[in-house]
C-alpha cells in the first residue's frame, strides 16, 4: 500500500498526535483494505477519531481529513491518502 501525506497536520487538540500515530501505525501494519478497515474501526472505538477526523474508503484508496471543531464538518483538503 502506498501512503501520501497531502496536507499539513493541525495540532489543535492534545489527542490529535496520539490518534494520528495510531492511524499511521495501522496503515503501516495492514496488508490490505480489510485489515486497514478493521484497524480503523478499532481506533474509532477506542479514541475520538470521529471527533477530529473524517475518513472513508474508495474502491482503491482510504482517505483522512481533519474536521472543523466549530461544526464537525470535514476540512476541504485531505490530510492523507492510502492506495491499495
Amino acid at each position: 500500500m502506498k501512503t501520501e501525506i497531502e496536507n499539513i497536520i493541525y495540532n489543535y487538540a492534545d489527542e490529535i498526535p496520539h490518534i494520528l500515530i495510531r492511524v499511521i501505525n495501522a496503515i503501516t501494519l495492514s496488508d490490505n483494505k480489510e485489515e486497514l478497515r478493521s484497524a480503523i474501526n478499532k481506533i474509532a472505538k477506542e479514541t475520538e477519531l470521529d471527533k477530529f477526523f473524517a475518513y472513508g474508503y474508495g474502491a482503491h484508496h482510504f482517505w483522512l481529513k481533519h474536521r472543523r471543531l466549530s461544526n464537525g464538518e470535514p476540512k476541504e483538503y485531505r490530510l492523507l491518502k492510502v492506495e491499495f
